[in-house]
């Protein structure tokens, strides 16, 4: 447990008057394994109670530049935990159960609140407890992303605590969707900047990314969009995605094709999210208006992909570390002409595009000398004769 002193409860409830949280014990526990445990993951969470144990006469009871990650991870979870419990206790902390029956719970010097008091006191606790877990899940995804060149002690704790949070299924960082986080989904439907919102939306996401998307793309090329969105990461510079010619932000490690077409399928994915979602309330003739809105855009997509094939061609060329070439669109004569490894290393790059439904593969002339070696003239003679394979018989004079 991480909340074991009344003191402690008291930072997050200063208006209370319990005198042994023994009573409370069974609230706080149950609220550590079913409202923290999942968004900490076992793993951090086990080591967070090691570290309580370890530190809990001394460590810090405020949080400063000064105070450590473990320390600052411990004050936030503890208020998820004092606000959760409270939530779960105040309904039965209202009535007393002795040997002749139930009686309402009173004190001398305390006036009994009324039902409407306890209501608004629930929704309230309820209210904070959201609140607070949403900013312990905001604040390791900071640590998260700032995880890097370690400079001290205080850096290897930030790793070990991001290390031990990866392993939780509430880790920022979904990687096989095209919205990979709460932070980019924020951007094209409002759920309140709500980590826990989009943890509860990931079956829907998961849904529409593998039924609906993926198929309509490729699966492949799909799968690939999702790996160059993690190797450039999800900056999203709508100024850049959204102009009439695509723009490369400063910056950006990808390429400007790319990056827009990444943006239009993440709006997409959240204008389809919009019309299947439970989680965040959306109005019924708003949500069929999404559905289709959703199927428009993605046929709106497959169209641009197909008028802008040479460019997303060029783009997987230039991502793998090849010339941007388009070698898929060359004619046979102009392929001989390249090396037959980089050809080869090219089309493979190129293949998760060229195998999906929106490639369009280009029709070229048939050379001149190809023409005439094929075609012969009638033959005058009396008896049956082959023109171009066919066998042919003179009508009878």
């Amino acid at each position: 447990m991480i909340i074991t002193t009344t003191e402690e409860l008291r930072r997050c409830l200063p208006s209370h008057a319990i005198d042994h949280i023994e009573a409370f014990k069974g609230y706080i526990d149950n609220s550590e394994h079913e409202f923290l445990l999942q968004p900490l993951g076992q793993p951090l969470y086990d080591k967070l109670c090691d570290w309580y144990d370890e530190n809990q006469p001394t460590y810090s009871e405020v949080e400063d530049r000064e105070t450590g990650y473990w320390n600052r991870l411990l004050l936030i979870a503890q208020r998820c935990v004092a606000f959760d419990a409270m939530s779960r206790a105040i309904d039965q902390q209202a009535i007393s159960i002795n040997g002749a029956g139930i009686n309402f719970a009173s004190a001398d010097d305390y006036k009994p609140a009324d039902r409407d008091a306890i209501n608004a006191a629930k929704l309230s606790y309820q209210k904070e407890a959201h609140s607070a877990l949403n900013r312990l899940l905001y604040t390791l995804e900071q640590w998260a992303e700032s995880t890097g060149t370690m400079l001290g002690e205080a850096d290897d704790e930030r790793t070990e605590i991001t290390a031990l949070w990866r392993q939780s299924r509430y880790f920022y960082l979904v990687a096989q969707l095209l919205i990979p986080s709460a932070v980019v989904l924020q951007e094209y439907l409002n759920i309140y900047d709500s980590r826990e919102k989009y943890i509860q939306m990931l079956p829907d996401l998961h849904f529409i990314q593998e039924e609906q998307i993926a198929p309509a793309i490729g699966e492949d090329f799909c799968d690939e969009l999702v790996a160059l969105q993690l190797r450039g990461g999800t900056r999203c510079d709508l100024t850049a995605a959204t102009a009439a010619q695509p723009k490369t932000a400063e910056g950006d490690m990808l390429p400007a094709t790319t990056r827009r077409l990444l943006h239009k399928l993440r709006k997409i994915e959240a204008t389809l999210l919009e019309g299947r979602t439970k989680v965040i309330k959306v109005e019924k003739d708003r949500r069929i208006a999404a559905r289709d809105e959703g199927m428009r855009l993605l046929s709106d997509w497959l169209t641009w992909c197909q008028q802008h094939q040479s460019a997303i061609l060029r783009d997987l060329d230039t991502l793998h570390g090849l010339p941007p070439t388009a070698a898929a669109l060359l004619s046979p004569e102009d392929q001989k002409k390249l090396d037959p490894a980089q050809l080869a290393a090219l089309l493979e790059a190129e293949r998760p595009f060229t195998d999906s439904p929106m490639f369009l593969a280009p029709v070229f002339a048939e050379p001149e000398a190809a023409k005439g070696s094929g075609t012969s003239a009638p033959c005058p003679c009396d008896h049956d004769c082959e023109i171009d394979g066919i066998l042919v018989t003179p009508p009878l004079l």
